[in-house]
């Protein structure tokens, strides 16, 4: 049995180690696994657990506040005898029990403007939990890019590497027969040892781009790891974009968790002041107490015989109820030093709302131009490649018949290969431009 139980958690463990060496990551569970391990994301849940306790604790205090006592004391000494009404020394044991409660009938529409308060402070931290989840959103898009770029880099590397080797080695064979010189398979063999050094440089800088990704979702280092590559298809150049970079800013305000965080702040703050203001007013409470006592060497007047503990509760017990105004008329200043605090703290919220509007715009600006600089390098490098393709097809047929010497052909080569890198990299600047400036839109960011 001992046996069974342990090769079945080996199996098992084995199964989940196969399944997260294999596993390939998705652009959309990549943001989902970053938002959710993100120590930020984290701090500000627990933000908005803190506002919403300070929410009902407010709500709260529109209930009455009751509370009970007992006290219980031992006196040895000279006390009053009940039946001679002569000090005597005497051991005596007293008590008393009771209870109250206090209810606010009206203290300045404070606690009305305390509930509201509170709800806009759980909405500007929810909003603020949002506005850190859209940062991950694009950085780990920019990351995940960067990571498909760099890998079509390597492949670009590894097709000319195999290119190279073939020119070798075919120069090889020319070498040997006496056709060709030897000097040019030396620059071949010299280029072809470049080429392979470009593609080293090109791993190392996808596993750096993996790094870094891994790094932006706190993804641990030595986790296996390995991403779809979407098919994406050439960007289509022939769309316009749909608006101005106004016309994106009126629409994204409206939407944008910043935004909306700092107009929440903002009606925050108005609610304080109403608070602070609220002190300008009387206030009235209710007040009711209940209680009675005890004593060892209590006497009772109406049946001397019987003076036990529950006659002494009856006896004793007694109610009071009250009613309480009061009107404030002198405080140092305090009330009007918290109200004018308070409307600072509001003329700041707005300056705050309109840095933030600022910085909106400004990134919104920066994307747009982004997107179209990144759409015009994207058709320039495209035909850069369309002409070089054709130029290196013509040198490759004339060094193939030998009318064409080494350098002409590494010369072709390389230019092909420079712009074809250069491509890949408009091609991803522009898909990431575009995909920033359509999430400031209020679209959904996927990669398909």
């Amino acid at each position: 049995m001992y046996k069974h139980k342990l090769l079945t958690l080996f199996f098992l463990l084995n199964s989940v180690i196969t399944y997260s060496q294999d596993m390939v990551w998705t652009y959309q569970q990549c943001v989902e696994y970053a938002i959710e391990n993100n120590l930020f994301v984290k701090l500000q849940n627990y933000d908005v657990l803190e506002r919403t306790e300070e929410y009902a604790q407010a709500r709260s205090q529109r209930y009455p506040n009751v509370t009970g006592f007992y006290s219980h004391s031992y006196n040895r000494g000279l006390n009053p005898d009940p039946i001679t009404n002569r000090n005597d020394i005497q051991n005596v044991n007293t008590g008393s029990i009771g209870a109250q409660v206090g209810v606010p009938i009206f203290n300045g529409f404070r606690i009305n403007n305390t509930i509201k308060q509170s709800r806009k402070n759980i909405e500007s931290s929810e909003l603020g939990k949002e506005k850190i989840e859209n940062d991950i959103i694009i950085q780990v898009t920019e990351n995940y890019l960067d990571v498909i770029y760099k890998y079509e880099n390597i492949d670009i590397s590894k097709k000319r590497v195999k290119t190279l080797e073939e020119q070798v080695e075919r120069t090889k064979k020319l070498v040997d027969a006496g056709s060709s010189p030897l000097s040019e398979l030396l620059d071949l063999m010299s280029q072809f040892a470049d080429t392979e050094r470009q593609l080293t440089e090109a791993e190392n800088a996808y596993n750096i781009a993996l790094l870094t990704l891994k790094q932006s979702m706190q993804l641990d280092f030595s986790t296996p790891f390995e991403i779809d590559i979407p098919q994406f298809q050439d960007p289509d150049t022939t769309v316009q974009f749909s608006s101005n970079s106004n016309t994106v800013f009126e629409e994204s305000k409206n939407i944008m968790p910043e935004i909306k965080q700092a107009e929440a702040n903002i009606a925050a703050s108005q609610y304080q002041v109403k608070i602070a203001e609220g002190a300008y007013y009387p206030t009235v409470n209710f007040n009711g107490n209940v209680n009675t006592r005890y004593a060892s060497n209590y006497v009772n007047p109406l049946d001397p015989t019987d003076s036990s503990l529950g006659t002494q509760f009856e006896n004793f017990f007694s109610q009071a109820a009250t009613v309480q105004l009061n009107i404030p008329i002198y405080n140092r200043r305090d009330t009007k030093t918290q109200v004018n605090k308070a409307k600072i703290t509001t003329m700041k919220n707005e300056v705050q709302l309109q840095q933030e509007l600022n910085d909106l715009r400004q990134k919104i600006e920066q994307a747009y131009i982004n997107a179209l600089s990144a759409q015009k390098t994207y058709m320039s490098s495209k035909k850069s490649v369309e002409s070089l393709e054709e130029q290196f097809r013509s040198v490759n047929k004339r060094f193939v018949s030998g009318a064409a010497n080494t350098t002409d052909y590494v010369v072709a080569e390389n230019n092909l290969n420079i712009a074809k890198a250069e491509l890949n990299r408009a091609k991803y600047q522009f898909i990431f431009s575009r995909k920033i400036l359509d999430f400031y839109e209020g679209k959904q960011i996927i990669l398909e």
